[in-house]
């Protein structure tokens, strides 16, 4: 059985601030445990077709989905969107399926430091999209932490900045697209008032076609002839349950607590990645590094507690205004209800 919160985060109802806290650390944790696993596919079993490995990824969750919903666990759409019809639905699946291939692409050409600069760009991209879509603006705390968050990170992942033409292209047209599918989420899933685990049902079908298509442009040849052990099959499918767990709590937190604190979530992962593989695995990092790896850690935690508060006080002030609202219908129509009008006293 779920419990309520999960039950109320699956049926699209407004979770609360421990629920949301929750849905932060779920997929902090199931997204270390699947770095890890998937390092091993990489290394132990020599599986380097990193975007079969995400198609094995997506058709795993999709399957995972569809026990959640067999057991009755979230509320199905009615009917899947169409793709013609619906210009944001069509862009999600856009997003979703072709934002992995690009990132591993551009891991895979340019060096650490290139690339977690241009994770650093998605930060202002999404501000500028909710801005442009939505009209939202952050406010001064939210702001603030969100500067020292990306100033902290720059400074702790500062390197040679080594990269080539081709995957600067990658990257440049990434940044927009991991912008897009992290706004675009939540937008789709208010928009048609469901369930996290619903749109992933109706969005994976396609992305997984999407994805597959974009494939050969990132994996290298041979992905056919590869060897199949027993324990390739227990390190990819391992793998790629580890990945349902990232994906489902991922989304949850794109759809019930936004895209920027998705994209913050990556940032904690690589600086506690940073701080642990110093003390337990004497990686060599400066003492201007690690500080400011701290301090991105720290700014993390300031900016989730600063939009938790302002997600509560908001629905404080909203449940206020719903309350005064309709005490105020009861003054002034005392009468004039269907059960009034059934019995004859509005008459």
């Amino acid at each position: 059985m779920m419990s309520n919160k999960t039950n109320n985060a699956a049926n699209g109802i407004s979770p609360s601030s421990n629920a949301i806290i929750g849905y932060l650390i779920f997929n902090f944790i199931s997204t270390i445990l699947v770095t890890f696993i998937n390092k091993l596919c990489f290394t132990r079993i020599n599986f380097g077709f990193p975007a079969a490995l995400c198609n094995i990824h997506f058709a795993t969750t999709y399957a995972g989905v569809e026990i959640m919903k067999r057991l009755g666990m979230f509320e199905p759409l009615p009917k899947s969107p169409s793709i013609r019809a619906d210009w944001h639905f069509a862009s999600l699946i856009i997003f979703v399926g072709t934002v992995t291939p690009l990132n591993n692409t551009s891991l895979k050409l340019n060096s650490t430091a290139f690339y977690q600069l241009f994770k650093l760009l998605v930060t202002p991209a999404i501000v500028l999209l909710e801005y442009i879509l939505d009209g939202k603006v952050l406010s001064l705390k939210r702001a603030a932490t969100l500067v020292a968050v990306v100033l902290f990170v720059l400074k702790s992942s500062e390197a040679d900045l080594e990269f080539n033409m081709y995957g600067t292209i990658c990257a440049i047209i990434w940044v927009p697209l991991a912008a897009g599918y992290k706004v675009q989420w939540g937008r789709v899933q208010r928009m048609h008032n469901c369930s996290t685990p619903a749109l992933m049902q109706v969005v994976l079908p396609y992305a997984i076609v999407v994805q597959t298509i974009i494939s050969p442009l990132v994996d290298p040849p041979g992905l056919s002839k590869y060897d199949w052990t027993a324990e390739a099959v227990f390190w990819i499918g391992l793998s790629g349950i580890a990945a349902f767990l990232v994906n489902l709590s991922g989304f949850l937190v794109m759809g019930h607590v936004g895209a920027l604190a998705h994209v913050l979530l990556g940032q904690l992962k690589t600086s506690a990645v940073m701080l642990g593989a110093y003390y337990l695995f004497d990686a060599h990092y400066n003492f201007m590094q690690l500080l400011c790896a701290a301090g991105a850690v720290v700014s993390i935690v300031a900016y989730t507690h600063v939009t938790t508060g302002e997600k509560k006080n908001n629905k404080q002030r909203q449940d206020s205004s719903f309350t005064n609202e309709g005490n105020g219908d009861a003054l002034r129509l005392p009468l004039s209800s269907k059960k009034a009008e059934k019995e004859g006293w509005g008459r």
